[in-house]
């Protein structure tokens, strides 16, 4: 059986050092930042004396862009010139293009490596869901599944990735179309948290509404006591946006509820931070029918 790499990208906010242990591969999605294009790695970036939160914040224009054909076309070529087949995990295609470029990539290096495979999984996550997503596929990779036994896993397994977060402000789904103007100011007067979920396509879908970051914060846990398998969730991920007070929170309020102790905490990084801003928190599990 020929050995193969999972590469995945960096909007999956996974901790470098976790990233590291599992031995996989990271293509960098771009911030473009006050007009600077940043490849955003997960490793902290360099902008200067103030954090990137704080960027948004002072009103800074953050926006996002795809890894380029050339730049999926390098990370591959890396791990096919090792005479490794590659299992690429990709970010939710309904959330960016990344993923169509990389079957692109993958399409023309057919050509140059005929016998070499490179499979691709939509992820339809986003965040710590994907890099949920790809955990779980390395422990199947680690347990002697094949290339093609490891993409029907993560390709099933998918459905059931769950993506729960709150939104501390309105203002980045105003600016984002999502909401009218109008909603943005009466919510955040009448103190308004959005509670989100990410649907079985991977788009953003709204829930519901909760008055005050607490009541936000519980309705993340019920969502979770109504949908999680017990006997599946061995680990719980979290990713916040400069808010790790309330992923601590989170935490400690799912091991009083359902008893679970292993967790991965990690930072939204400015791909996924520039849409959502400051004081975001998620939180990914594996539950019935990806709620």
């Amino acid at each position: 059986m020929r050995l193969f790499s999972i590469i995945t990208d960096t909007a999956c906010d996974m901790p470098a050092e976790l990233a590291k242990q599992l031995g996989i591969t990271t293509v960098p999605l771009k911030a473009i930042i006050a007009g600077k294009s940043i490849d955003f790695t997960l490793e902290p970036i360099d902008i200067g004396d103030l954090k990137f939160y704080d960027l948004i914040r002072n009103g800074v224009d953050v926006k996002t862009s795809a890894p380029s054909l050339d730049d999926y076309l390098k990370h591959f070529k890396a791990e096919l010139d090792k005479g490794m087949d590659i299992l690429y995990i990709a970010f939710s295609s309904a959330l960016s293009t990344s993923c169509n470029i990389s079957m692109m990539a993958a399409k023309e290096l057919q050509e140059e490596y005929p016998d070499r495979k490179i499979l691709i999984v939509d992820s339809k996550c986003a965040s710590m869901g994907q890099a949920l997503l790809v955990y779980y596929a390395v422990q199947k990779q680690r347990e002697g599944a094949s290339l093609e036994e490891t993409f029907e896993y993560a390709e099933a397994l998918k459905e059931e990735v769950s993506h729960w977060f709150t939104l501390n402000d309105l203002y980045h789904l105003k600016r984002g179309g999502r909401i009218s103007a109008s909603k943005a100011v009466v919510g955040s007067l009448l103190n308004i948290k959005p509670v989100m979920k990410v649907s079985p396509e991977g788009k953003l879908e709204p829930y519901c509404n909760a008055r005050g970051r607490k009541l936000a914060i519980a309705k993340l846990v019920e969502k979770m006591g109504e949908y999680y398998y017990p006997d599946r969730n061995d680990i719980v991920f979290i990713s916040n946006s400069d808010c790790a007070e309330d992923a601590d929170l989170l935490a400690r309020s799912i091991t009083k509820n359902f008893g679970i102790t292993n967790f991965v905490i990690s930072d939204i990084g400015p791909v996924i931070g520039a849409h959502t801003g400051p004081g975001t928190l998620a939180l990914f599990y594996l539950g019935k029918g990806k709620f």
